[in-house]
């Protein structure tokens, strides 16, 4: 994913992707991380259409559409 300059200084910065699902997996949207390009430290998104998900989303929904 390419972020802008401008996006990428106002976006909060993860030195691991790991750091970053956690706090992914704690938020109440849907978030997936991704490594940037100008930083070099991990973001968070909400833009998820056509991406691959992490599983704890993949484990949320599964348990939400069988409860």
């Amino acid at each position: 994913m390419k972020t802008r300059p401008g996006i990428c200084s106002a976006k909060k910065r993860y030195a691991s992707e790991d750091e970053a699902l956690v706090v992914a997996s704690s938020a109440a949207v849907t978030l997936r991380s991704y490594h940037c390009d100008l930083c070099r430290q991990w973001h968070l998104t909400s833009r998820t259409k056509g991406m691959k998900l992490p599983a704890f989303e993949l484990a949320r929904r599964r348990s939400a559409k069988a409860g």
